[in-house]
């Protein structure tokens, strides 16, 4: 829906490229000040500038029903109070054509939009949407445009988003005063890590003059300094169409959203001076500088002899005074040559050695700036070995500057870098725009984004041209750059706990120095807030799509062709527009595989293309890899019962792509993979994979807190879920951890080994997948076929008693009360229920249910009461389990309260209308109805085993669907069933000494009081 034949399309490129600059649109209102046919995207950019204010417009015309909105305001902070991030919370709070509490939250129910949100960057703030639908994007922009320009910014909605004094009983004043604030609590959340600390500090201290210095998202410690005022005057000041970048995508014509945009929102305004907005360049070291900060320790320490972090920075590029400067392009290449993979020179140097056990938070290049950097660091280093971390990386840099890089490992860069661009996703557009703002924002090269085909040419012309170009390069931006800044920190174990005590400290002064009055308003502030949440709005004056008008009654179908391939394997073909590019997925059995193995699984997937093989060692392999592939991706998947009366099938899936040139060689590396790889004999490589392996879940327990709570709740509910938290949940990092500290690499080779053995079998391959364009299936077929019949077996297969599928049917649910105590300030909690499979009738219920109680209930107890960035519930009808969770909460006990009384409030007659019905109906087909790469058409069902016919009648069991069905399927299914319970959450929280609850560290041992 939405999108144009291709003729049309054509007809609209050609017409857009014939727009000469001088050409007005929109009754004269907009200025065409270039137009430009950008290859091999295939798509046409058209700058304009709004004659009246300034703002400047560009426009990206391409055959895509995906269509994109952008509008952005350069927003430059000079404090951490957060103004920008709470103002791009605030703005959507209300409007002066929308004056309902939350427009934003209400769109997303009442659209079928493939993408919405608000983001505030370092230096701007962005209002993005797209969908494909073209009534669903008039209505979107109409809200975006009004909520961007004509905002209400109550007070009471800067309480709400921002911060505000409550006391812990709300009504009395006498407990304890406390903060409150989405944001704020956001932010706990955003800064809870390590490598958000430290990060942030290396950000701040390479920029000390500039806009850079601040944290714009806000730190929690400042954020209540943010005054309503000040957040209005910051709107006034930033949000004006002069200081705005607006950007549209797609096939959707042009004009006509132009003269939308005019008559909503610029005609109301005259031309500003922004001058003062202008981000100021930093100003340049005149001699390298150090420094030495204190970050929270990770929430899985290794080794307690090893937690320092040092990284070398560079402040590098000023992309709006060398715009278009192939040096940029150059140095991210540089990058990937420095930091990317077992055989760059960093890894190398600094990783091989063991000298820490990760690149620390920041390391790369980032070109996102106005003015760029680079940065290489180390993480979990032993304080006695920071000097000579920093000698290395000087020496490293050095050699460059000598030597250069060697053309081969250039070209496996660039091979890169064209299967990039040949690669066709689904929010092309949407990433094209955002690419755009770091320069365009600051009123440089808006097109920057779409330039990287050229400046690849040019840079190989200009290799070709100066055999030095590299180490002029290194010499120039590295070793001559006096604005460097070598960053060393150390870790606090109370880090976190202090920032609580400040925080309670700050609060008690405050709370003694209120008098009686104050305290009431504070109280009566806070019922008002309530009240106001509580209120039930009528928010008709918000526009909405009609499902019987938006959505389509049958189901995609893709044309996906079954047929055998090698003597016999299934395989199933996806004809698709793949842009000349190969995909394939294969899948091993694994339903026999011993029990004892499955922990080990996940490594097993994890180090089969980083080990090396028999023919080449693991850097070569990478290079081969990276040279004539776009990588493989390696996993255990479960085939699902979608009638729930089957056990379902593990298999191990392999799945790879490349350009159609190199898809014999593809193959030839997956062969050397399936029959060689060297399980055995690489101990020093296997303890760096462990420890790196290590480091990156315990930074990962904290940061993806909800995933992990999630899959603790859903492993006490049924097999799958049990079974994928044993692979990659807590029991997976508590095993990893283990094995990191033990150096246990013959354990670790044995049960790889056993794997291997095991599933890497011909008679254990169940079926393949082949996507691409109709004249590459035959060539892809032939390599194909021949790679499968080349499977031998490496070993004799293991065989136990006890295996996956024995394992699998003899789970039996166990509910407890679990509590992951970890670094950070803020909670995720979840709690999971048994739900029904694919094909019950009541299976689209439950679906609608979820959506229903996400939308409204939960999210109004949630977020806007509890002060949590979010939260909601999912039903998954393919592994039949119902979950509530919530993230970045100040909460635990009270969001567990509000999961069980949602389910009360969805079976109480009259709580889900028709409108909350067909509401829920629209975020239901937006997660179906989402657009899929060419790649990815008839990729679920393979994997599912889910038919066409189960898929339309679960499609129509989400139309027939009525309000009392909700109901009737929460009281039948829901009402009254006991949950599981996991939380992961900060170590404050921990129930400990409840007998309920089970309480366990960041590793996943038994925590004791």
């Amino acid at each position: 829906m939405g999108g144009v034949r291709a003729s049309d399309a054509r007809a609209m490129l050609d017409a857009l490229e014939a727009l000469t600059p001088g050409t007005r649109l929109a009754n004269g209102a907009f200025e065409v000040t270039s137009t430009r046919r950008v290859m091999p995207y295939d798509v046409v950019a058209v700058e304009l500038e709004h004659v009246k204010t300034g703002a400047k417009h560009l426009h990206v015309g391409a055959d895509d029903s995906n269509n994109s909105f952008n509008v952005a305001f350069r927003t430059t902070p000079r404090d951490s109070t957060g103004v920008a991030h709470v103002l791009e919370h605030t703005v959507l709070c209300g409007s002066e054509k929308y004056p309902v509490r939350d427009p934003f939250f209400n769109m997303l129910r009442r659209s079928l939009s493939t993408f919405m949100n608000a983001m505030t960057a370092s230096d701007f703030t962005c209002y993005p949407f797209s969908t494909m639908n073209r009534v669903d994007y008039k209505n979107l922009l109409d809200v975006y445009l009004d909520a961007a320009f004509f905002p209400k910014i109550a007070e009471i909605d800067f309480s709400q988003e921002g911060h505000r004094f409550e006391f812990a009983k709300m009504e009395d004043p006498t407990s304890d005063l406390i903060y409150k604030g989405i944001v704020f609590n956001e932010m706990k959340g955003a800064m809870g890590s390590q490598s958000a600390r430290y990060g942030r500090a290396l950000g701040e201290h390479l920029f000390p003059t500039s806009t850079y210095h601040w944290n714009s998202g806000g730190d929690p410690i400042n954020i209540p300094d943010l005054t309503y005022e000040q957040l209005r005057n910051f709107h006034a000041v930033h949000y004006h169409p002069s200081n705005s970048k607006f950007y549209t995508y797609g096939d959707f014509p042009l004009e006509e959203t132009l003269q939308q945009i005019e008559d909503s929102a610029l005609s109301r305004f005259d031309k500003f001076d922004v001058s003062k907005l202008v981000v100021e360049d930093e100003k340049r070291f005149i001699a390298p500088k150090r420094v030495e900060v204190t970050v929270p320790a990770d929430a899985v320490v290794a080794d307690k002899n090893k937690q320092s972090i040092i990284s070398l920075a560079w402040l590098m590029i000023n992309q709006i005074k060398e715009p278009v400067s192939l040096d940029n392009f150059a140095l991210g290449v540089a990058s990937d040559l420095l930091t990317n993979g077992p055989q760059s020179y960093f890894y190398e140097a600094l990783l091989e050695p063991r000298l820490g056990s990760a690149f620390a938070s920041g390391t790369g290049y980032n070109g996102s700036r106005r003015e760029t950097s680079f940065a290489v660091g180390l993480k979990d280093v032993a304080e006695s070995d920071v000097n000579k971390v920093e000698k290395i990386i000087e020496e490293v840099l050095e050699r460059i500057a000598r030597e250069g890089f060697p053309r081969e490992r250039v070209e496996a860069v660039m091979h890169q870098i064209e299967l990039d661009s040949a690669v066709v996703t689904t929010q092309f557009g949407l990433y094209t725009g955002f690419g755009a703002y770091s320069t365009w924002v600051h009123d440089g090269d808006a097109l920057n984004a779409l330039r990287t085909p050229e400046l690849a040419a040019k840079l190989n012309s200009a290799l070709d041209a100066d055999p030095q170009y590299w180490q002029k390069l290194i010499k120039k931006w590295f070793l001559d750059n006096k604005h460097r800044l070598t960053i060393t920190a150390r870790t606090d174990e109370e880090y976190d706990k202090k920032l609580d005590e400040a925080e309670k400290k700050k609060l008690k002064q405050i709370e003694k120095m209120l008098s009686d009055e104050e305290k009431q308003k504070i109280v009566a502030n806070a019922l008002l807030l309530k009240d106001n949440q509580d209120k039930k709005e009528d928010v008709s004056v918000l526009p909405t799509l009609v499902v019987s008008e938006a959505v389509e009654k049958d189901i995609k179908r893709w044309g996906s062709k079954h047929t055998k391939i090698a003597d016999g394997v299934p395989l199933q073909y996806d004809e698709q527009p793949t842009n000349g590019v190969v995909y394939f997925t294969t899948h091993f059995d694994l339903d026999g595989l011993p029990e004892r193995l499955v922990p080990y699984l996940d490594l097993f997937t994890d180090f089969m293309d980083q080990l090396g093989t028999e023919k080449m060692k693991f850097k070569d392999l990478a290079e081969e890899i990276k040279l004539r592939t776009g990588g493989f991706s390696v996993g255990s998947v479960f085939r699902p019962s979608a009638d729930g009366t089957k056990t379902q099938q593990l298999s191990l899936s392999i799945s790879g792509h490349a350009l159609e040139r190199n898809v014999d060689a593809m193959f030839d590396i997956l062969t050397d993979l399936t029959e060689s790889v060297k399980w055995r004999g690489e101990e020093e490589r296997l303890k760096l994979l462990l420890a790196r392996r290590a480091t990156a879940l315990g930074s990962s327990v904290g940061q993806q807190g909800m995933t992990y709570a999630r899959a603790l709740a859903g492993s006490q509910i049924n097999a799958a879920s049990a079974f994928g938290n044993e692979t990659g949940g807590m029991p997976h990092v508590g095993l990893v951890s283990r094995l990191s500290k033990e150096n246990a690499t013959e354990e670790v080779e044995n049960a790889l080994s056993e794997i291997a053995a095991y599933a890497l079998r011909p008679e254990r391959v169940q079926r393949c997948r082949l996507a691409c364009q109709k004249e590459s299936f035959n060539a892809a077929e032939r390599s194909f076929a021949q790679y499968l019949k080349s499977i031998k077996p490496v070993a004799v297969a293991p065989s136990d008693k006890d295996t996956v599928e024995t394992k699998l049917k003899s789970f039996k649910p166990e509910l407890k009360k679990v509590f992951v105590s970890v670094t950070g300030q803020t909670n995720y909690c979840s709690a999971a229920l048994p739900a029904l499979p694919y094909t019950h009738p009541d299976a689209p219920a439950l679906f609608l249910l979820a959506q229903a109680l996400s939308a409204g209930y939960l999210h109004r107890e949630i977020r806007e009461k509890g002060g949590a960035y979010g939260g909601g519930c999912a039903s998954d009808p393919m592994n039949a389990l119902f979950t509530f969770f919530s993230y970045r909460d100040p909460n635990t006990t009270e969001t567990l309260d509000t999961f069980a009384k949602s389910i009360d409030w969805a079976t109480t007659e009259g709580n889900i209308t028709k409108k909350e019905l067909e509401e829920a109906q629209l975020r239901a087909f937006k997660t179906l109805d989402a657009p899929l790469a060419p790649s990815a058409r008839g990729q679920s069902s393979f994997v599912s085993g889910v038919t066409e016919a189960e898929r339309q009648r679960f499609r129509d069991g989400l139309l027939c669907a009525s309000p009392e069905d909700l109901r009737r399927a929460a009281a039948r299914h829901l009402a009254g069933v006991e949950p599981a319970i996991a939380i992961v959450g900060s170590a404050e929280k921990a129930p400990m000494g409840d007998a309920k609850w089970i309480n366990l560290d960041a590793q996943g041992a038994p925590r004791v009081a």
